[in-house]
């Protein structure tokens, strides 16, 4: 009868110990999870972050959500960089480089989206929402953590080619009261309609004179087909 009664104690207290144990080794599974995606996140993060600030453009249309982000460098051997997704992982490619991917099998992509917001007067924004789950076949193994933030450029436009309108005649470069400070040009300047000096008020707007060769000032305001009584 007491070694019936031990061996049930015995029972009993293993069964309690491997209960113990069980949820040890589940919390400490989770937590290894845990930190993997954390970790995994936190690079995506930092690594999109310093793109976007080091871009000189960001390519996507304004408002439209996308699993591919793309940017415009100044150097041309990172131009454009890349960031796209799939279920499997996030990838870089810059320039004609070789793909890289910023993930590890460790994770699986939940979520990538990016949305690109114009913002007047300052730089672009990016808004990212990303979310990594672990990978593994254990329910209680998958860890899902989530992300959103929202990146602004950093550096002024810089330009490796030509500046052209996708329509003629259709766009303008500075608008009043907004205007460019300076500009500095090496080569020709075609004007189609009037150039003016000090707001384009009568005798401040730029006119050929009648020899065709003489450059001039209006001294009436120019007409809707920007005629002027040249001086």
């Amino acid at each position: 009868m007491e070694l019936l009664i031990y061996v049930a104690l015995f029972a009993i207290v293993v069964g309690v110990l491997s209960g113990i144990l069980a949820i040890f080794i589940r919390i400490q599974s989770q937590q290894v999870a845990s930190t993997s995606v954390s970790q995994e996140l936190a690079f995506v993060q930092n690594t999109i972050q310093r793109l976007v600030r080091d871009s000189v453009n960001i390519q996507n249309s304004a408002g439209a959500a996308s699993n591919t982000l793309t940017l415009r460098m100044a150097s041309s051997i990172l131009d454009p960089t890349i960031i796209s997704s799939d279920a499997n992982g996030i990838y870089l490619t810059q320039g004609t480089g070789t793909t890289q991917t910023l993930t590890t099998n460790q994770v699986k992509v939940s979520q990538f989206q990016v949305i690109k917001y114009e913002n007047p007067g300052g730089h672009a924004i990016v808004q990212v929402d990303l979310s990594l789950t672990y990978n593994s076949s254990q329910p209680s193994q998958q860890v899902t953590q989530k992300l959103q933030t929202a990146i602004s450029r950093v550096t002024a436009a810089t330009f490796d080619s030509d500046l052209l309108p996708n329509a003629d005649n259709s766009y303008s470069i500075g608008i009043l009261p907004y205007a460019w400070k300076n500009a500095a040009f090496s080569g020709n300047l075609t004007v189609n309609g009037t150039a003016a000096i000090g707001g384009g008020s009568a005798g401040h707007v730029i006119c050929w004179k009648a020899d065709g060769k003489t450059l001039g000032y209006c001294s009436t305001a120019p007409n809707s087909s920007g005629v002027c009584t040249c001086n």
